[in-house]
C-alpha cells in the first residue's frame, strides 16, 4: 500500500490508515509505525508534508480475496484549509468592523476507500 501527497501546501498530522485484515500481518517494510488488533492493521504516520510526501507499507497475510482489504479508512488532522481560504475581516450588518479570532482545522468526519 502506498500514499502520495498531491497538494504539497498541506501538512497532515497524526495520519492513521486502517486496513481490515483477518489475521496478524507480517510487515516487511513500512514508512511509519503500525498497530494490529484482532481484525485491523493501523498504519500510523506522524506527518505527511512536502518533505515527507510519499510512503509505503508492505505486508503479507494469508488469503486470496483482495476485496477483504476494504474499506480502508483514513484519519488525519490539518491546521490549514483545503483551498487556502482566509477570513480577513468581519463586519456587522451596519458595516462596522468586529474584532475576531480564528482557529483553522481540517479534520474529516469520514474518509474511506471502498
Amino acid at each position: 500500500m502506498e500514499y502520495e501527497l498531491t497538494n504539497e501546501q498541506l501538512e497532515l498530522t497524526n495520519v492513521t490508515i486502517a486496513i481490515p485484515v483477518r489475521s496478524q500481518p507480517v510487515i516487511s517494510d513500512i514508512d511509519g509505525t503500525y498497530h494490529w488488533t484482532f481484525n485491523k492493521l493501523e498504519w500510523q504516520i506522524p506527518i505527511i508534508d512536502a518533505s515527507h510526501s510519499s510512503g509505503s507499507l508492505d505486508f503479507n497475510v494469508p488469503g486470496d480475496d483482495p476485496g477483504a482489504f476494504f474499506p480502508v479508512t483514513v484519519s488525519f488532522a490539518c491546521q490549514q484549509t483545503l483551498f487556502d481560504i482566509e477570513v480577513t475581516k468581519v463586519t456587522t450588518a451596519d458595516d462596522e468592523e468586529v474584532e475576531f479570532t480564528k482557529s483553522v482545522a481540517l479534520i474529516p468526519d469520514q474518509y474511506a476507500v471502498i
